[in-house]
């Protein structure tokens, strides 16, 4: 019998993640283009920095507005312009550092440090959203560190088709949907691997 079964799941969280990539990248833009337009019109900042700026704020804009759902469908597309974003606002941070703009830079560290932070996340939802059935537990995917709980600690687990539905004994019940039904032969050897499991323990 299979000694591992590794099962892609449909994540609540790492979905809502998903769907706000386009928010969250029109904020940075907006953020960057605003911080462009500032340097220009009242420090009188340096040609070449405030057109750059202002050209990956529109490139992005251009992203989020005008190329449907690529950000979701394209996951290291969105890492890149995430990568992007955290980069030019740790520069803004630096930039306003040396003017002397203390406040206004520690918040674009810490909107940099938030970014740098979703880029670790989504590139974590890329590799990590499987629910995976072990000998010695179940691990399941989370947004900030994946948990493994032990068979003495699972009161049920009940494959489906389409989901597998996890209780554990402090009555904490789990489903998760599958991204790919199960067939007929793989959800019995499953379920069959589980039950086995469990009355061992």
């Amino acid at each position: 019998m299979q000694a591992n079964f590794s099962l892609s799941v449909i994540h609540p969280s790492f979905e809502l993640l998903k769907r706000s990539a386009k928010i969250l990248h029109f904020i940075a833009a907006a953020t960057i283009l605003i911080d462009a337009v500032h340097e220009w019109r009242i420090h009188d900042g340096g040609t070449v920095l405030c057109i750059t700026q202002g050209i990956i704020a529109i490139d992005i804009m251009i992203l989020v507005f005008f190329t449907g759902e690529v950000l979701t469908e394209s996951p290291k597309m969105n890492l890149l312009f995430r990568f992007i974003e955290s980069l030019v606002l740790l520069g803004i941070a630096v930039n306003l550092a040396f003017d002397g703009h203390a406040l206004f830079s520690l918040l674009h560290f810490i909107a940099s440090f938030g970014y740098f932070f979703l880029l670790h996340r989504e590139a974590r939802v890329i590799k990590r959203e499987n629910v995976n059935i072990r000998s010695t537990g179940i691990v399941l995917p989370d947004l900030l560190k994946d948990s493994e709980i032990g068979w003495d600690e699972i009161k049920s687990i009940i494959p489906h088709y389409h989901s597998i539905i996890i209780e554990t004994l402090r009555n904490k019940k789990t489903e998760y949907h599958l991204r790919v039904n199960l067939k007929i032969d793989e959800l019995e050897q499953i379920d069959d691997f589980c039950q086995k499991h469990l009355i061992s323990n």
